[in-house]
Parts: structure tokens; C-alpha cells; sequence
């Protein structure tokens, strides 16, 4: 078992384990012997990042909902404090994701590899901007999502196949980017419904006993229930 094998085994029983920051480091030092990943590493360090910046996005949530229903101004000076930290460990996570992600994107030897790497790093700078409070931060990672995903769109419309559950996924993402972090539910709207359209045109295409079938009509269904939030909350 060579270095490399014995990172992919360690990442994927860190996974089993569910330590994801020992996942990533595993990961990291596979994407810094400059190797090109294939599909199951890129799922690995997705795998990784996304768990481990999960978990801290979670607590935040957790401990913006306590400090919405207290009401004594010390405790509240408390969780201002605790949710501070972990939004600076999100930061720090996710300048390490974005780091990583650079060097995967220039060793990266296909568009469907470009595409999924510009869409982690919109996703993480979405992630990001959830939960920025200093608004010049707030407005540097949502600049930065838009020209991740705008990218990676980008890239998915050159491909000419919007019907992969990457591009449609892609899609997805972006759309919720224009709803929840930019407040354009117009933009949102139309984004999400030229791809499900698009999608339901070229569905027949697909052998329904395929995985990329039912990942890409699982990905359908939330696209349409977005559509159908946001038309009903703009009337």
C-alpha cells in the first residue's frame, strides 16, 4: 500500500468515524503531492469539508436560536461571544477548503472536475455569508460565491449538459445563493426554473434504472418545491 492508497483508507474509516477535520488532513496531503484527483478523492475531500464546515454551520444556527429566545443581557453577551468563535472557526475552516481547492482547480485535467470545485467554493462562501456579521466580510464572501458559481455555470453551459445531477445540482445551489444571500427571488426564480425545464426536456434521454436518473430527479423535486415557495411567497 503505497502513501496515497493509505490516505484514501484512512480518510474513508475517518468518514465511517465521522472525524472529518482528521478526513481532511488525510485529503490534503494527497491534493499536495500535486497528483490530479480522481472521482472518488473529489468526493472524499467534498465529503470531508463539507461535514466538518456542516457541523460548526449547525452550531451556529443552534446558538442564534437560544439567543433569539433569551432575554438576560449577560447571557446574551455570552452567546454573542460563543457564536463568535465559531464563526472564526468557520473562517478559518473554509480559508482552508478555498486554499485546497485552488490548487485541485489548477491541477484539475476536465471541465466536469472545474465545475465541481467552482461549486464548493460557492458553496462554502454561501456557507460563509450566513453567518457573517461584519459586513464588509459579509459582502467579500458573497462576492466571491457569486463568481464561484458563476463560473462553474459558466463552465455547465459550455458542457451543453445541463441534465447531469452535477450541473443541475449546480443549479440548485446557485438558485438558493440568489434567494437567500443576494435577496433577488426574481433572478432565483429564473435560474431554477430554466433548469428544471431544461431538465424535464431532456429526462427521456436517461435510462431510469441509472443512478445519475434518480440523482437527477431527486434534485427536480427540490428545485420545484423552491419554485413553488418562492412564486407563492412573491404573490
Amino acid at each position: 500500500m503505497n502513501a496515497r492508497e493509505k490516505n484514501i483508507f484512512l480518510a474513508k474509516v475517518s468518514d465511517q468515524a465521522e472525524r472529518y477535520e482528521e478526513m481532511i488532513n488525510y485529503m490534503k496531503a494527497i491534493v499536495d503531492t500535486g497528483a490530479t484527483l480522481t472521482y472518488e478523492e473529489r468526493d472524499l475531500l467534498n465529503i470531508a469539508y463539507k461535514n466538518a464546515i456542516g457541523s460548526k454551520r449547525s452550531a451556529w444556527r443552534v446558538i442564534s436560536s437560544v439567543l433569539q429566545r433569551e432575554s438576560d443581557e449577560e447571557r446574551k453577551k455570552l452567546l454573542l461571544e460563543y457564536r463568535g468563535r465559531i464563526e472564526s472557526e468557520m473562517q478559518k475552516l473554509c480559508a482552508d477548503a478555498f486554499s485546497i481547492l485552488d490548487k485541485v482547480i489548477a491541477s484539475a485535467d476536465s471541465d466536469e472536475f472545474r465545475i465541481y470545485f467552482h461549486k464548493m467554493k460557492g458553496d462554502y462562501n454561501r456557507y460563509m455569508a450566513e453567518v457573517a456579521l461584519d459586513p464588509a466580510r459579509k459582502q467579500k464572501v458573497t462576492d466571491e460565491g457569486l463568481k464561484a458559481y458563476q463560473t462553474a455555470t459558466d463552465l455547465a453551459e459550455k458542457s451543453g449538459d445541463e441534465l447531469t445531477p452535477l450541473n443541475l445540482g449546480l443549479a440548485l445551489n446557485f438558485s438558493v445563493f440568489y434567494y437567500e444571500i443576494l435577496r433577488q427571488p426574481d433572478s432565483a426564480i429564473k435560474l431554477a426554473k430554466k433548469a428544471f425545464d431544461n431538465a424535464i426536456m431532456g429526462l427521456d434521454k436517461l435510462n431510469e434504472e441509472d443512478e445519475a436518473y434518480k440523482d437527477a430527479t431527486q434534485i427536480m423535486a427540490l428545485l420545484r418545491d423552491n419554485l413553488e415557495i418562492w412564486q407563492s411567497e412573491g404573490n
